[in-house]
Protein backbone atom coordinates (compact mmCIF):
# COMPACT_ATOMS: atom_id res chain seq x y z
CA UNK A 1 0.00 0.00 0.00
CA UNK A 2 2.85 2.38 0.87
CA UNK A 3 4.50 1.63 -2.48
CA UNK A 4 1.37 2.76 -4.33
CA UNK A 5 1.24 5.89 -2.20
CA UNK A 6 4.90 6.60 -2.94
CA UNK A 7 4.28 6.15 -6.67
CA UNK A 8 1.43 8.66 -6.47
CA UNK A 9 3.52 11.17 -4.51
CA UNK A 10 6.46 10.68 -6.89
CA UNK A 11 4.28 11.37 -9.93
CA UNK A 12 2.58 14.31 -8.19
CA UNK A 13 5.96 15.94 -7.63
CA UNK A 14 6.67 15.57 -11.36
CA UNK A 15 3.34 17.33 -11.92
CA UNK A 16 4.39 20.11 -9.53
CA UNK A 17 7.86 20.88 -10.84
CA UNK A 18 6.64 20.80 -14.43
CA UNK A 19 4.38 23.78 -13.67
CA UNK A 20 7.19 26.18 -12.77
CA UNK A 21 9.40 24.71 -15.51
CA UNK A 22 6.96 25.30 -18.36
CA UNK A 23 5.60 28.65 -17.16
CA UNK A 24 9.03 30.20 -16.63
CA UNK A 25 10.54 28.74 -19.81
CA UNK A 26 7.49 29.69 -21.86
CA UNK A 27 7.07 33.24 -20.60
CA UNK A 28 10.55 34.23 -19.43
CA UNK A 29 11.95 33.43 -22.88
CA UNK A 30 9.34 35.68 -24.53
CA UNK A 31 9.73 38.42 -21.90
CA UNK A 32 13.47 38.45 -22.57
CA UNK A 33 13.57 38.09 -26.37
CA UNK A 34 10.30 39.69 -27.46
CA UNK A 35 9.26 42.11 -24.70
CA UNK A 36 12.78 43.23 -23.72
CA UNK A 37 14.10 43.08 -27.29
CA UNK A 38 17.16 40.94 -26.55
CA UNK A 39 18.57 38.55 -29.19
CA UNK A 40 17.78 34.82 -29.07
CA UNK A 41 21.24 33.94 -27.82
CA UNK A 42 20.64 35.84 -24.55
CA UNK A 43 17.95 33.34 -23.63
CA UNK A 44 19.91 30.36 -24.90
CA UNK A 45 22.92 31.50 -22.86
CA UNK A 46 20.82 30.92 -19.73
CA UNK A 47 20.33 27.30 -20.78
CA UNK A 48 24.02 26.95 -21.59
CA UNK A 49 25.34 28.41 -18.31
CA UNK A 50 22.90 26.57 -16.03
CA UNK A 51 23.72 23.34 -17.84
CA UNK A 52 27.46 24.03 -17.54
CA UNK A 53 27.15 24.45 -13.77
CA UNK A 54 25.17 21.23 -13.66
CA UNK A 55 27.70 19.34 -15.79
CA UNK A 56 30.52 20.35 -13.44
CA UNK A 57 28.73 19.35 -10.23
CA UNK A 58 26.22 16.60 -11.03
CA UNK A 59 28.71 13.69 -11.21
CA UNK A 60 30.04 14.43 -7.71
CA UNK A 61 26.52 14.80 -6.31
CA UNK A 62 25.46 11.51 -7.90
CA UNK A 63 28.58 9.86 -6.53
CA UNK A 64 27.79 11.18 -3.05
CA UNK A 65 24.18 10.01 -3.28
CA UNK A 66 25.26 6.43 -3.95
CA UNK A 67 27.31 6.63 -0.76
CA UNK A 68 24.61 8.16 1.45
CA UNK A 69 21.41 6.84 -0.15
CA UNK A 70 19.44 9.89 1.04
CA UNK A 71 17.31 10.78 -1.98
CA UNK A 72 14.39 12.51 -0.24
CA UNK A 73 16.68 14.80 1.75
CA UNK A 74 18.23 16.08 -1.47
CA UNK A 75 14.87 16.61 -3.17
CA UNK A 76 13.69 18.67 -0.20
CA UNK A 77 16.82 20.84 -0.05
CA UNK A 78 17.05 21.64 -3.75
CA UNK A 79 13.30 22.18 -4.09
CA UNK A 80 13.48 24.95 -1.50
CA UNK A 81 16.49 26.62 -3.14
CA UNK A 82 14.81 26.33 -6.55
CA UNK A 83 11.70 28.04 -5.24
CA UNK A 84 13.74 30.89 -3.74
CA UNK A 85 15.56 31.76 -6.97
CA UNK A 86 12.45 31.46 -9.13
CA UNK A 87 10.78 33.82 -6.66
CA UNK A 88 13.64 36.31 -6.99
CA UNK A 89 13.31 36.10 -10.79
CA UNK A 90 9.58 36.79 -10.57
CA UNK A 91 9.95 39.75 -8.21
CA UNK A 92 12.63 41.40 -10.36
CA UNK A 93 10.57 40.97 -13.54
CA UNK A 94 7.47 42.33 -11.80
CA UNK A 95 8.92 45.28 -9.88
CA UNK A 96 12.25 46.06 -11.60
CA UNK A 97 11.79 45.00 -15.24
CA UNK A 98 14.67 47.19 -16.40
CA UNK A 99 17.08 45.00 -14.38
CA UNK A 100 17.21 42.39 -17.12
CA UNK A 101 20.72 41.15 -16.29
CA UNK A 102 19.84 40.58 -12.64
CA UNK A 103 16.72 38.66 -13.68
CA UNK A 104 18.85 36.51 -16.00
CA UNK A 105 21.29 35.70 -13.17
CA UNK A 106 18.47 34.65 -10.83
CA UNK A 107 16.76 32.63 -13.57
CA UNK A 108 20.03 30.87 -14.43
CA UNK A 109 20.52 29.86 -10.78
CA UNK A 110 16.88 28.78 -10.53
CA UNK A 111 17.36 26.56 -13.58
CA UNK A 112 20.54 25.08 -12.10
CA UNK A 113 18.97 24.17 -8.76
CA UNK A 114 15.86 22.89 -10.56
CA UNK A 115 18.10 20.48 -12.47
CA UNK A 116 19.84 19.38 -9.28
CA UNK A 117 16.57 18.08 -7.82
CA UNK A 118 16.53 15.39 -10.51
CA UNK A 119 19.81 13.89 -9.30
CA UNK A 120 17.83 12.80 -6.24
CA UNK A 121 14.32 12.50 -7.69
CA UNK A 122 14.99 10.32 -10.75
CA UNK A 123 16.66 7.34 -8.97
CA UNK A 124 13.57 7.07 -6.75
CA UNK A 125 12.01 5.12 -9.63
CA UNK A 126 14.05 2.06 -8.63
CA UNK A 127 12.63 2.28 -5.09
CA UNK A 128 9.00 2.34 -6.22
CA UNK A 129 9.02 0.00 -9.22
CA UNK A 130 10.12 -3.46 -10.35
CA UNK A 131 11.41 -4.83 -13.65
CA UNK A 132 7.85 -5.83 -14.51
CA UNK A 133 6.28 -2.38 -14.18
CA UNK A 134 9.17 0.09 -14.50
CA UNK A 135 8.13 1.16 -17.99
CA UNK A 136 4.60 1.86 -16.75
CA UNK A 137 5.76 3.76 -13.65
CA UNK A 138 8.23 5.78 -15.71
CA UNK A 139 5.51 6.57 -18.24
CA UNK A 140 3.19 7.56 -15.38
CA UNK A 141 5.75 10.07 -14.14
CA UNK A 142 6.23 11.51 -17.59
CA UNK A 143 2.46 11.65 -18.07
CA UNK A 144 2.11 13.58 -14.81
CA UNK A 145 4.85 15.91 -15.96
CA UNK A 146 3.01 16.80 -19.14
CA UNK A 147 -0.31 17.06 -17.32
CA UNK A 148 1.36 19.59 -15.03
CA UNK A 149 2.65 21.56 -17.98
CA UNK A 150 -0.81 21.71 -19.55
CA UNK A 151 -2.37 22.70 -16.25
CA UNK A 152 0.29 25.35 -15.65
CA UNK A 153 -0.08 26.94 -19.07
CA UNK A 154 -3.88 27.01 -19.06
CA UNK A 155 -4.29 28.31 -15.53
CA UNK A 156 -1.74 31.10 -16.03
CA UNK A 157 -2.99 32.18 -19.49
CA UNK A 158 -5.51 34.73 -18.07
CA UNK A 159 -2.62 36.37 -16.20
CA UNK A 160 -0.53 36.58 -19.39
CA UNK A 161 -3.34 38.11 -21.45
CA UNK A 162 -4.25 40.66 -18.76
CA UNK A 163 -7.66 39.16 -17.98
CA UNK A 164 -6.41 38.78 -14.40
CA UNK A 165 -3.84 41.15 -12.91
CA UNK A 166 -2.05 40.89 -9.59
CA UNK A 167 0.63 43.50 -8.97
CA UNK A 168 3.77 44.88 -10.56
CA UNK A 169 4.46 45.00 -14.30
CA UNK A 170 1.70 43.78 -16.62
CA UNK A 171 1.92 41.10 -19.27
CA UNK A 172 3.69 37.77 -19.33
CA UNK A 173 5.50 38.27 -16.02
CA UNK A 174 2.12 38.12 -14.22
CA UNK A 175 2.22 34.34 -14.66
CA UNK A 176 5.24 33.75 -12.41
CA UNK A 177 3.75 34.12 -8.92
CA UNK A 178 0.71 31.88 -9.64
CA UNK A 179 3.07 29.21 -10.99
CA UNK A 180 5.15 29.32 -7.81
CA UNK A 181 2.08 29.01 -5.61
CA UNK A 182 0.93 25.96 -7.56
CA UNK A 183 4.39 24.41 -7.28
CA UNK A 184 4.29 24.67 -3.50
CA UNK A 185 0.79 23.19 -3.28
CA UNK A 186 1.57 20.11 -5.36
CA UNK A 187 5.19 19.53 -4.29
CA UNK A 188 4.56 19.52 -0.54
CA UNK A 189 2.88 16.06 -0.42
CA UNK A 190 6.06 14.30 -1.58
CA UNK A 191 8.32 16.49 0.52
CA UNK A 192 6.29 15.75 3.66
CA UNK A 193 4.57 12.37 3.16
CA UNK A 194 6.93 10.23 1.02
CA UNK A 195 8.31 7.27 3.00
CA UNK A 196 11.91 6.42 2.17
CA UNK A 197 13.56 3.20 3.33
CA UNK A 198 16.11 3.91 6.04
CA UNK A 199 19.70 3.83 4.83
CA UNK A 200 22.24 3.84 7.63
CA UNK A 201 25.59 4.02 5.91
CA UNK A 202 29.02 5.05 7.11
CA UNK A 203 30.04 7.97 4.91
CA UNK A 204 33.47 9.51 4.81
CA UNK A 205 33.90 13.26 5.06
CA UNK A 206 33.76 14.75 1.58
CA UNK A 207 37.02 15.54 -0.19
CA UNK A 208 36.43 17.33 -3.48
CA UNK A 209 39.61 16.07 -5.13
CA UNK A 210 38.87 12.50 -4.16
CA UNK A 211 35.26 12.86 -5.29
CA UNK A 212 36.34 13.88 -8.80
CA UNK A 213 38.81 10.97 -8.87
CA UNK A 214 35.86 8.72 -8.04
CA UNK A 215 33.85 10.41 -10.81
CA UNK A 216 36.58 9.52 -13.30
CA UNK A 217 36.51 5.93 -12.07
CA UNK A 218 32.71 5.89 -12.27
CA UNK A 219 32.86 7.18 -15.83
CA UNK A 220 35.11 4.28 -16.75
CA UNK A 221 32.74 1.85 -15.02
CA UNK A 222 29.62 3.22 -16.71
CA UNK A 223 31.16 3.33 -20.16
CA UNK A 224 32.49 -0.20 -19.71
CA UNK A 225 28.83 -1.26 -19.81
CA UNK A 226 28.49 -1.13 -23.59
CA UNK A 227 24.70 -0.90 -23.78
CA UNK A 228 24.59 1.88 -21.20
CA UNK A 229 27.38 3.78 -22.93
CA UNK A 230 25.64 3.56 -26.31
CA UNK A 231 22.36 4.69 -24.77
CA UNK A 232 23.93 7.73 -23.10
CA UNK A 233 25.70 8.80 -26.29
CA UNK A 234 22.56 8.38 -28.39
CA UNK A 235 20.43 10.07 -25.74
CA UNK A 236 22.75 13.05 -25.80
CA UNK A 237 22.10 13.47 -29.52
CA UNK A 238 18.35 12.97 -29.81
CA UNK A 239 17.52 14.77 -26.56
CA UNK A 240 19.72 17.61 -27.85
CA UNK A 241 17.38 18.00 -30.80
CA UNK A 242 14.11 17.71 -28.91
CA UNK A 243 15.03 19.89 -25.94
CA UNK A 244 16.55 22.65 -28.04
CA UNK A 245 13.48 22.89 -30.22
CA UNK A 246 11.11 22.62 -27.26
CA UNK A 247 12.87 25.39 -25.35
CA UNK A 248 12.69 27.71 -28.35
CA UNK A 249 9.19 26.67 -29.46
CA UNK A 250 7.22 29.79 -28.34
CA UNK A 251 9.80 32.11 -29.92
CA UNK A 252 9.70 30.03 -33.12
CA UNK A 253 5.90 30.28 -33.32
CA UNK A 254 5.88 34.05 -32.93
CA UNK A 255 8.86 34.80 -35.17
CA UNK A 256 7.83 32.48 -38.03
CA UNK A 257 4.03 32.52 -37.89
CA UNK A 258 3.22 35.57 -35.74
CA UNK A 259 1.23 33.42 -33.31
CA UNK A 260 -0.40 35.15 -30.32
CA UNK A 261 0.13 34.05 -26.73
CA UNK A 262 -3.33 32.50 -26.68
CA UNK A 263 -2.65 30.40 -29.78
CA UNK A 264 0.79 29.42 -28.51
CA UNK A 265 -0.64 28.39 -25.16
CA UNK A 266 -3.47 26.27 -26.54
CA UNK A 267 -1.22 24.66 -29.13
CA UNK A 268 1.44 23.87 -26.55
CA UNK A 269 -1.20 22.58 -24.16
CA UNK A 270 -2.58 20.34 -26.91
CA UNK A 271 0.89 18.98 -27.64
CA UNK A 272 1.44 18.29 -23.95
CA UNK A 273 -1.90 16.48 -23.62
CA UNK A 274 -0.87 14.19 -26.46
CA UNK A 275 2.56 13.83 -24.83
CA UNK A 276 0.96 12.60 -21.63
CA UNK A 277 -1.25 10.16 -23.54
CA UNK A 278 1.72 8.98 -25.56
CA UNK A 279 3.76 8.41 -22.39
CA UNK A 280 1.11 6.08 -20.98
CA UNK A 281 0.63 4.25 -24.28
CA UNK A 282 4.30 3.73 -24.96
CA UNK A 283 4.89 2.83 -21.31
CA UNK A 284 2.65 -0.20 -21.87
CA UNK A 285 4.28 -0.96 -25.22
CA UNK A 286 7.70 -0.81 -23.56
CA UNK A 287 6.71 -3.42 -20.96
CA UNK A 288 5.49 -5.74 -23.74
CA UNK A 289 7.91 -5.11 -26.63
CA UNK A 290 11.04 -3.93 -24.86
CA UNK A 291 12.80 -0.60 -24.60
CA UNK A 292 15.00 -0.73 -27.70
CA UNK A 293 12.14 -1.59 -30.06
CA UNK A 294 9.89 1.10 -28.59
CA UNK A 295 12.53 3.84 -28.59
CA UNK A 296 13.50 3.00 -32.18
CA UNK A 297 9.91 3.46 -33.37
CA UNK A 298 9.70 6.81 -31.59
CA UNK A 299 12.98 8.08 -33.09
CA UNK A 300 11.94 7.08 -36.62
CA UNK A 301 8.97 9.39 -36.24
CA UNK A 302 11.20 12.30 -35.17
CA UNK A 303 13.49 11.74 -38.14
CA UNK A 304 10.42 12.39 -40.30
CA UNK A 305 8.96 15.14 -38.11
CA UNK A 306 11.73 17.74 -38.24
CA UNK A 307 11.93 17.98 -42.06
CA UNK A 308 8.11 17.99 -42.26
CA UNK A 309 7.89 20.93 -39.87
CA UNK A 310 10.78 22.71 -41.56
CA UNK A 311 8.75 22.94 -44.77
CA UNK A 312 5.35 23.65 -43.18
CA UNK A 313 3.81 26.50 -45.17
CA UNK A 314 1.28 27.77 -42.61
CA UNK A 315 0.52 27.85 -38.91
CA UNK A 316 -2.38 25.43 -39.47
CA UNK A 317 -0.15 22.80 -41.08
CA UNK A 318 2.57 23.33 -38.50
CA UNK A 319 0.00 22.97 -35.70
CA UNK A 320 -1.30 19.65 -37.07
CA UNK A 321 2.25 18.30 -37.38
CA UNK A 322 3.14 19.41 -33.86
CA UNK A 323 0.00 17.94 -32.30
CA UNK A 324 0.77 14.55 -33.84
CA UNK A 325 4.36 14.93 -32.65
CA UNK A 326 3.09 15.27 -29.09
CA UNK A 327 2.29 11.55 -28.98
CA UNK A 328 5.98 10.83 -29.56
CA UNK A 329 7.48 13.58 -27.40
CA UNK A 330 6.70 12.47 -23.86
CA UNK A 331 7.59 8.79 -24.42
CA UNK A 332 11.17 9.68 -25.37
CA UNK A 333 12.01 10.48 -21.76
CA UNK A 334 9.96 7.68 -20.21
CA UNK A 335 11.43 4.93 -22.41
CA UNK A 336 14.97 6.31 -22.09
CA UNK A 337 14.68 6.44 -18.30
CA UNK A 338 13.46 2.83 -18.25
CA UNK A 339 16.43 1.82 -20.42
CA UNK A 340 18.87 3.30 -17.91
CA UNK A 341 17.31 1.15 -15.19
CA UNK A 342 17.52 -1.90 -17.45
CA UNK A 343 21.26 -1.57 -18.00
CA UNK A 344 22.26 -0.38 -14.51
CA UNK A 345 23.25 -2.32 -11.41
CA UNK A 346 22.02 -1.20 -7.98
CA UNK A 347 25.52 -0.30 -6.85
CA UNK A 348 25.86 2.52 -9.37
CA UNK A 349 22.21 3.46 -9.96
CA UNK A 350 22.45 7.07 -8.71
CA UNK A 351 25.65 7.66 -10.65
CA UNK A 352 24.18 6.10 -13.79
CA UNK A 353 21.09 8.29 -13.52
CA UNK A 354 23.27 11.33 -12.89
CA UNK A 355 25.09 10.59 -16.15
CA UNK A 356 21.72 10.13 -17.86
CA UNK A 357 20.60 13.54 -16.64
CA UNK A 358 24.07 14.86 -17.44
CA UNK A 359 23.68 13.70 -21.04
CA UNK A 360 20.38 15.57 -21.20
CA UNK A 361 21.91 18.73 -19.73
CA UNK A 362 25.00 18.51 -21.90
CA UNK A 363 22.58 18.43 -24.81
CA UNK A 364 21.02 21.59 -23.42
CA UNK A 365 24.54 23.01 -23.34
CA UNK A 366 25.49 22.15 -26.92
CA UNK A 367 21.98 22.35 -28.42
CA UNK A 368 21.31 26.05 -27.79
CA UNK A 369 24.78 26.90 -29.08
CA UNK A 370 24.16 24.87 -32.24
CA UNK A 371 20.70 26.38 -32.72
CA UNK A 372 21.99 29.92 -32.21
CA UNK A 373 24.89 29.39 -34.64
CA UNK A 374 22.56 28.06 -37.34
CA UNK A 375 20.16 30.99 -36.90
CA UNK A 376 23.00 33.50 -36.94
CA UNK A 377 24.71 31.94 -39.97
CA UNK A 378 21.47 31.91 -41.98
CA UNK A 379 20.01 35.17 -40.66
CA UNK A 380 19.87 36.62 -44.19
CA UNK A 381 17.40 33.86 -45.12
CA UNK A 382 14.66 35.30 -42.92
CA UNK A 383 12.26 32.72 -41.51
CA UNK A 384 14.08 30.00 -43.44
CA UNK A 385 16.82 30.18 -40.81
CA UNK A 386 14.45 28.38 -38.45
CA UNK A 387 13.86 25.72 -41.12
CA UNK A 388 17.60 25.12 -41.37
CA UNK A 389 17.72 24.83 -37.59
CA UNK A 390 14.97 22.20 -37.67
CA UNK A 391 16.77 20.19 -40.35
CA UNK A 392 19.90 20.26 -38.20
CA UNK A 393 17.93 18.82 -35.28
CA UNK A 394 16.64 16.05 -37.56
CA UNK A 395 20.20 15.03 -38.41
CA UNK A 396 21.03 14.70 -34.70
CA UNK A 397 18.05 12.39 -34.14
CA UNK A 398 19.10 10.25 -37.12
CA UNK A 399 22.59 9.74 -35.71
CA UNK A 400 21.13 8.90 -32.30
CA UNK A 401 18.81 6.33 -33.90
CA UNK A 402 21.72 4.61 -35.66
CA UNK A 403 23.62 4.34 -32.37
CA UNK A 404 20.59 2.82 -30.60
CA UNK A 405 20.56 0.06 -33.22
CA UNK A 406 23.98 -1.08 -31.96
CA UNK A 407 22.54 -1.91 -28.52
CA UNK A 408 22.34 -5.67 -27.94
CA UNK A 409 19.33 -6.93 -26.01
CA UNK A 410 18.48 -10.49 -24.97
Amino acid sequence: MQVRKNIFLWALYDFANSIIMIVFLFYFSQWLVIDSGKPDWWYNSVLVISSLFFILTAPVVGQRLDETGHKLRGVRFYSIITFIFYLFTALIALFAPSQVLLAIICFTLAMYFYLMTFIYYTPMINDISTDANRGWVSGLGIGANYAGQVFGLLITLPFATGAIALFGASGRVQTFIPALILFVIFALPLLLKYKEASTERIVEKINIKNEYIKVFQTTKTIFSIKNLALLLIAYFLFSDALLTFGNNFPIYLEKVFGASDTIKTYLTAGILVFSGIGSLIFGKITDKKGTKFTLSIILVFWIIFFPALAFASSLTIASIICLIAGLFYGPVWGVSRAMVSEFTTQEIEARAFSFYILAERFATFIGPITWSIILAATADSGNWSYSYGLLGMGVLVLIGFLIIQKIKTS
